[in-house]
């Protein structure tokens, strides 16, 4: 049988191919391992900007905000009835009346008389007084004269309870009297203290009645503000009162300086904190006059403190860490201990017990504890000012 030569042809074909893709890749590889490899790359170690901050003794200071109020707020009612007859030309909304100032008069032709009337009532009373106060002593000394040495056996017989009859009659004659003038005196409406005038409620001839409102004053005298403080913010708070206060209006920015005025022993039912009450005197004689319904910041001087590391407020990520940098020039990060805030910056406990800190002033999201970095030292002149002696 007669084999054909074709598949002999292609498998020596084949083999010879192979052969020569080994001999090839051999010597691709030969040349690569001789090629020169390149140098190992250096771990970058990003420039942080970093401040020395060491314990000291600061001045704390509390923040707070509230509103302005009057000491006393006064919905003034009328105490008698009748026509009003005169109305003071200061008796308009938004003008300042000093204490015992007249406003508005009501007729008083029947308080007048009932004065009068109280008074004859009174002289009647005296009179018959005066006339028992004299039987009374008739009568003793026509017992004495009598000759009897017992004491009367009724107490009519030296006229003693016709006498505290009369008494008692003059009494009540005199109370009328007083109630009589103060209705007169009523009738004659007037700011009870150093007011200014937030409404009128009456008008020239309008007629009132008892207990209707004639207006709304609010004192001058004096402001107070409510202050809520936090637990944390009462421990930096000293007990001393008149203790100077830095009040500014939120709104404006116009600063006023009051002073603590009390401490309020209770929890606000609201925001369940206690309160320090702040108060300004004569708030309308102010340079700039502090209106009762203003809101405002206060800032109360507190306690001073000792072994307190001041920092920017940039230094305490939003998550409330820090970050600096340890010997090795790598990044450690841990929780601030917040004592109290002033402006841009923040004050807090000291670092794991360390002098000295190099705190990375601006932290980034990016930043990996023990991450190589180098450190670059920024002299910040406000970390060392305001400190307490």
């Amino acid at each position: 049988m007669k084999i054909s030569p074709s598949p002999i042809l292609v498998t020596v074909v084949a083999v010879v191919c192979i052969g020569l893709a080994i001999v090839y890749n051999a010597k691709q590889m030969a040349e690569s391992a001789k090629a020169p490899r390149p140098a190992p790359s250096k771990v970058s170690a990003p420039n942080v900007s970093v401040i020395l901050a060491t314990p000291g003794n600061y001045q704390a200071y509390v923040s707070g905000h509230g509103e302005a109020q009057s000491i006393w707020a006064l919905t003034l009612k009328a105490q008698v009835q009748g026509e009003v007859t005169a109305i003071s030309p200061q008796f308009a909304t938004g003008n300042m009346v000093q204490k015992d100032a007249v406003l508005a008069t009501i007729d008083s032709t029947q308080y007048a008389q009932a004065v009068a009337s109280a008074k004859a009532t009174l002289a009647d009373a005296e009179l018959a007084l005066q006339e028992e106060q004299d039987l009374g002593a008739q009568a003793k000394r026509e017992w004495q004269r009598s000759g009897v040495t017992q004491a009367p056996s009724s107490p009519l017989v030296y006229r003693t309870l016709q006498l505290k009859a009369a008494q008692a009659n003059t009494d009540n004659a005199r109370f009328a009297l007083k109630t009589a003038e103060r209705d007169e005196k009523n009738t004659r409406i007037s700011a009870p203290f150093n007011g200014v005038i937030l409404s009128r409620d009456i008008d020239l001839g309008s007629y009132v009645n008892v207990g209707d409102t004639i207006a709304t004053l609010h004192s001058t005298d004096k402001v107070e503000i409510s202050v809520p403080l936090s637990l944390a913010q009462w421990q930096n708070l000293s007990n001393e009162l008149a203790a100077p206060v830095n009040l500014q209006d939120v709104t404006t920015g116009t600063r006023w300086t009051g002073y603590v005025a009390r401490f309020e022993r209770h929890l606000d039912a609201t925001s369940r904190q206690r309160n320090v009450i702040v108060a300004l005197d004569n708030p309308f004689e102010q340079t700039t006059p502090l209106l009762p319904g203003t809101f405002l910041s206060a800032e109360i001087t507190g306690k001073k403190l000792s072994n307190v590391v001041k920092l920017p407020a940039s230094a305490v990520a939003q998550n409330g860490q820090i970050w600096f940098v340890d010997e090795q020039n790598t990044l450690v990060n841990v929780m601030a201990e917040k004592v109290f805030e002033r402006g841009d910056f923040v004050y807090i406990k000291p670092i794991e017990a360390m002098a000295e800190v190099k705190v990375v002033i601006r932290p980034l999201v990016s930043y990996l504890k023990g991450m190589l970095v180098s450190p670059t030292l920024e002299n910040l002149s406000p970390v060392v000012e305001e400190q307490a002696p």
